[in-house]
């Protein structure tokens, strides 16, 4: 089936600050090498570890802006004061090359992904519990309670809206939690969609 390329699925994974987006997205990465991480970019300041370009490309707002008044910018959100965003350009040519392609995207930006990419695989991530969730925000201990209760009471709005995403999986253990997306994946691979005209090659043979 060499001469068969489909192309690539386009992952949107979503959930509340804290959930282990991340570490998800690490581990499936880790499983599946092949699958690209689209870097996202964003005006906040960056935590310590963090390097430009490869966690996330760190821009000012004025930048930012300037990035969406020339249509680089495919879909945006600000959040807790920060815009981020995804970049048009990496995402389009990474899938017409046939590759996989997984964002870590907040929900609002998941909703726009869906307007210009419908067959996109939306994913909302849950935590076990919101217990867990405020204890996982604050042993980052990046950010102040303050911006912990924020983040927290964001997150109850954005679990409001897990019904309007096609899967939804709890992030209880991270091995597991990327498996079952993984699984996700290779049946979103399966529909007639993405493999229109391989039946073709097949009767050609």
């Amino acid at each position: 089936m060499s001469e068969f390329k489909p192309k690539g699925l386009v992952i949107c994974v979503s959930g509340p600050s804290g959930v282990g987006k991340g570490t998800i997205i690490d581990e499936l990465r880790r499983i599946s090498p092949d699958t690209i991480h689209s870097i996202s970019v964003t005006t906040r300041t960056p935590r310590p570890g963090e390097i430009d370009g490869v966690h996330y490309y760190f821009r000012t707002t004025e930048e930012f802006e300037q990035m969406m008044s020339r249509g680089d910018i495919l879909e945006h959100d600000c959040y807790c004061g920060n815009y981020y965003g995804t970049p048009r350009a990496p995402l389009i040519e990474a899938t017409e090359q046939g590759h996989d392609v997984v964002m870590d995207v907040t929900v609002p930006g998941s909703l726009a992904v869906m307007k210009n990419f419908p067959d996109a695989v939306t994913l909302f991530l849950l935590p076990p519990s919101f217990t867990e969730l405020r204890r996982r925000l604050t042993r980052r201990g990046t950010e102040d309670q303050e911006v912990v209760e924020r983040r927290l009471q964001k997150a109850r709005d954005e679990i409001e809206k897990t019904r309007l995403f096609q899967y939804v999986v709890v992030n209880d253990e991270i091995q597991q939690t990327a498996r079952k997306i993984l699984s996700i994946v290779e049946a979103e691979r399966c529909r007639y969609e993405q493999m229109a005209g391989i039946e073709k090659l097949i009767m050609s043979k």
